[in-house]
C-alpha cells in the first residue's frame, strides 16, 4: 500500500509549474467561453423581444385591434357572445389574442426574456386577459380545444399573482 502511494506522489511532485499554469489557463478559458455563450444568449433573447415590441408599436392594425377589444369590453359587451359569429369583432379579438399567445409561447420556451416583457407590458397583459377571458373560455368549450391561448392565460395569471413592484426613486 505504501509503495502505491509513493508511486503516485512523485508523478505530481515532479510535474513542473508550466503544466499547472497551462492546465489552469485551459480551464479558465473554457469557463470564460461558457459564460460568454450564456451571456450572448441572454442578450439575444432581450434583443429579439425589444425588436418585437418595436414592431408591435409600429403596427397600426394591431394597435387599433387592441383598442377595439378594450372598447368592446368597456361598453359592457360580453366578448364571449362573439365566439360563434363570423364577424369583424371576432376576427379582431383573435388577431390580438394570437399576437399575445405568440409572445407567451416565446417566453415559455425561452425565446423572449420574461422579466423585460413583464416590466414593459404587465398591466396590458393582465388587462387584456381580464377583457378576453370569457371569450377564451367560451371558444375552448365550443371548439373542444382546451389548450387554446393557454400560454397567454398562464402568463397573465402568473403576473396577476406577482405584479411588478414599484421602483424606488
Amino acid at each position: 500500500m505504501a509503495a502505491e502511494v509513493a508511486a503516485v506522489v512523485p508523478v505530481f511532485a515532479n510535474t513542473d509549474l508550466g503544466f499547472w499554469v497551462q492546465t489552469g489557463a485551459f480551464f479558465l478559458s473554457a469557463g470564460a467561453a461558457v459564460f460568454v455563450i450564456w451571456h450572448n444568449g441572454v442578450l439575444a433573447r432581450r434583443r429579439a423581444l425589444i425588436d418585437l415590441i418595436i414592431q408591435q408599436k409600429a403596427d397600426a392594425q394591431l394597435i387599433a385591434d387592441v383598442q377595439t377589444v378594450y372598447r368592446l369590453h368597456e361598453m359592457g359587451n360580453h366578448l364571449s357572445s362573439l365566439v360563434g359569429a363570423d364577424s369583424a369583432e371576432r376576427r379582431t379579438i383573435l388577431h390580438v389574442l394570437n399576437n399575445y399567445e405568440f409572445i407567451a409561447v416565446g417566453i415559455r420556451h425561452g425565446a423572449f426574456d420574461e422579466d423585460v416583457y413583464k416590466q414593459m407590458q404587465c398591466s396590458n397583459v393582465i388587462k387584456l386577459w381580464q377583457a378576453t377571458s370569457g371569450f377564451i373560455h367560451e371558444i375552448r368549450k365550443i371548439d373542444n380545444r382546451y389548450t387554446l391561448f393557454q400560454d397567454f392565460e398562464a402568463l397573465a395569471k402568473r403576473w396577476e399573482r406577482k405584479p411588478i413592484k414599484k421602483v424606488k426613486v
